[in-house]
């Protein structure tokens, strides 16, 4: 399976750049950061409302997790002003959560808290369109496709009833190997080889198949520098 999609990624790009003759496509590499968290979008409207938060289900708190994301890209020129610019990259998602757990036992009622660490490391496809305004700024949006390559989950659960251990320390559950998503940002040109990316990406697939009562997908805020050659 690992092997289909990296060569189907690299047809892509074979294709990208025989199938273009208006321009020399140019070669380029990117570094930046990835801020990413995960998206409970039963809470806050995602998806135009068309997920609903689960009746007796508390909303979890979320922090992020700091990353990198590298790789490289096609620079390919389709229009006066358009330009479409497929990178394949190294990607690493992550975040915490916490939630509120209630405990019934016999008569007894306890409440605690689980927490969940996540750790994601993906290979991307991101064939994003960009439309350079002017020299300086351009505006980008476009698909993005990715594959994971390791996973990890660490989750705690605190004042759980004695005999009880719900705690856990290995794969994700249900975990979905391939996320797909959307890429909305801006690209600001230093010079005409040098350009520093600010985009959002929002995740459309669940990151689990599990039923839990939450829907979790992966959204990140990715700052990079890229350098044509």
């Amino acid at each position: 399976m690992k092997k289909t999609f990296l060569l189907l990624i690299l047809s892509i790009f074979s294709l990208s750049l025989l199938s273009q003759n208006l321009s020399v496509p140019s070669f380029g590499i990117k570094v930046g950061s990835n801020y990413s968290n995960l998206n409970f979008s039963q809470y806050n409207y995602m998806f135009f409302g068309l997920l609903e938060a689960t009746e007796g289900y508390a909303k979890p708190s979320t922090s992020s997790n700091i990353g990198v994301k590298g790789g490289v890209f096609l620079d390919i020129k389709i229009g006066a002003k358009w330009y479409i610019s497929p990178t394949i990259s190294y990607s690493q998602f992550g975040a915490s959560t916490k939630l509120n757990r209630t405990f019934d036992v016999d008569t007894i009622r306890t409440y605690g808290e689980e927490t969940r660490e996540y750790k994601m490391d993906y290979v991307s496809l991101d064939p994003n369109f960009e439309y350079r305004v002017n020299d300086v700024f351009t505006l980008i949006a476009g698909p993005s496709i990715s594959y994971l390559i390791s996973n990890n989950l660490e989750k705690t659960v605190t004042n759980t009833p004695q005999g009880q251990n719900e705690d856990y320390n290995g794969e994700i559950e249900g975990v979905s190997e391939i996320d797909a998503g959307i890429n909305i940002g801006t690209s600001f040109f230093i010079t005409k080889d040098l350009d520093v990316d600010l985009s959002i990406y929002v995740g459309i697939i669940d990151l689990e198949n599990v039923e839990d009562g939450y829907n979790r997908f992966n959204q990140s805020t990715n700052l990079s520098i890229g350098y044509k050659f």
